[in-house]
């Protein structure tokens, strides 16, 4: 067992006697077995083993004893322990326990920049929790099990003992003579992985004595088909993205198993859990808003919205809609800072332009013969106006973004360059006709973003 932790250890991460290594550590049997693999490794190879134990503190003077008994054998072994309980009003819940206890490990790892976080999964856990996942519905992604390996916030967490099954953790256990906790919580079937355990895998086995086996197997065509599929999405995203969004009508038209593989990836990546009610949700919003000039949104999940309109469709971070308050005022030439992120600089201008850059970029040439200073640089307020280029008459700023069908969550990040109340030329989207230039404007205008602005 101690050669197949280290080859696996080895395949994601390097070991060496400045490696840092967290073991997440109950006191069970599985991560008693984990734990004094990696201390025998420790050994060998001279790294720092940390044993994270998380007490829940569901059972009163027992988790206390179990929490005493890890802190003992650390010492015992000299293994460096660390601990910490939870408050009382936390609900006993396994989903809520689960990502108490990835936070505590995560928070471990910070401390003593680890390597890697090391949890106990074993080959029973791994084939109840597809059973668990099959059980309440789950698509291929989920048949996959629990992963050898995965991310937590930039944080490794690997399952070295993922191949071994509880009957051979049992027998390392008895034949290395360690004496792990006995949680009595693990008998209660009111949760629903105990009585996945202790009740339904029995009454399975009746029928297939190699259950175990045959769910692993699953997971792994499960992985191998998830592979062929993401290699033929791949493509198709290419074909329909541009960076994060994707073109409305392009994703319309494909069949819908693509679209539902499509959704279920992206609400994974923006941290949304996914389902076939979520998916579909999202598909008839977006055909129900294909033909939105400015875009229609819908409110999801973990601060998201996912903006249709009949170009693009994409999910939009609320957090990225803070609107710059600032206002600043231009005097003359120079260069001036909006926001710490945004620099305009304005130069005079001495040569004949051939060709204007477009409306829609971040350069003008402008003539400012009819225009006084001081102006100010700002994102829009209530009452603006705009003279379009090319238009006699003026419009209400608003307006002006429906027309050139700017979406409503766009419009407070534009930069607008104003003279009180009125625009004379929104960055990015057009100018006003009062800074109409012939073949030698008297001013180059600029605007660009600040890199590393913090923002």
């Amino acid at each position: 067992m101690k050669e197949t932790v280290k080859n696996i250890l080895e395949k994601y991460v390097k070991i060496s006697y400045e490696s840092t290594f967290i073991v997440g550590f109950s006191g069970g049997w599985d991560s008693m077995c984990l734990l004094d693999i990696m201390n025998k490794l420790s050994k060998e190879y001279g790294f720092l083993l940390v044993a994270a134990h998380l007490n829940h503190n569901w059972r009163g003077k027992e988790s206390e004893t179990e929490k005493e008994r890890c802190l003992a054998f650390c010492e015992e072994n000299d293994i460096t322990f660390i601990s910490d309980t939870l408050a009382e009003w936390i609900k006993a819940n396994e989903a809520i326990a689960r990502e108490m206890r990835y936070d505590f490990f995560k928070r471990c790892c910070e401390e003593f920049e680890a390597d890697a976080i090391l949890t106990a999964h074993t080959k029973s856990d791994n084939a109840e929790t597809i059973l668990y996942r099959i059980i309440k519905g789950t698509g291929l992604n989920g048949l996959e099990g629990i992963r050898e390996i995965r991310d937590l916030g930039g944080f490794k967490v690997i399952r070295p003992i993922l191949n071994f099954s509880r009957k051979d953790i049992e027998e390392y256990c008895i034949y290395n003579e360690l004496y792990p906790n006995n949680d009595s919580s693990n008998l209660n079937t009111k949760y629903a992985r105990n009585n996945i355990r202790h009740n339904i895998m029995p009454a399975i086995k009746i029928i297939n004595p190699n259950i175990e086996n045959s769910l692993i197997t699953l997971a792994e065509i499960a992985a191998g088909n998830n592979k062929i599929i993401n290699e033929l999405m791949q493509n198709i995203e290419n074909q329909i993205t541009v960076g994060d969004k994707w073109f409305t009508q392009n994703f319309l038209i494909l069949n819908s198993a693509i679209k539902q593989h499509f959704l279920y990836k992206l609400l994974l990546k923006n941290g949304i859990e996914p389902s076939f009610s979520k998916v579909q949700e999202l598909i008839n919003f977006i055909t129900e808003n294909q033909k939105s000039k400015t875009g229609k949104t819908l409110s999801l999940p973990n601060e998201k919205r996912l903006f249709v309109s009949h170009r693009y469709t994409y999910f939009i971070d609320n957090e990225s809609r803070k609107k710059i308050e600032e206002e600043i005022t231009i005097n003359g030439c120079g260069e001036y800072i909006l926001d710490s992120t945004i620099k305009l600089i304005l130069k005079e201008n001495k040569e004949n332009i051939e060709k204007f850059p477009k409306a829609s970029g971040k350069t003008a040439y402008v003539d400012f013969s009819g225009i006084t200073f001081p102006l100010t640089l700002r994102t829009r307020r209530n009452g603006d106006i705009i003279q379009p280029f090319g238009m006699q008459g003026k419009m209400k700023l608003k307006k002006y973004f429906i027309n050139k069908n700017i979406p409503e969550h766009d419009r407070d990040k534009i930069i607008l360059l104003c003279k009180d109340k009125e625009v004379l030329w929104a960055i990015g989207v057009g100018i006003s006709e009062k800074l109409r230039a012939l073949d030698c404007p008297s001013y180059k205008i600029e605007m660009e973003k600040i890199k590393n602005a913090g923002h």
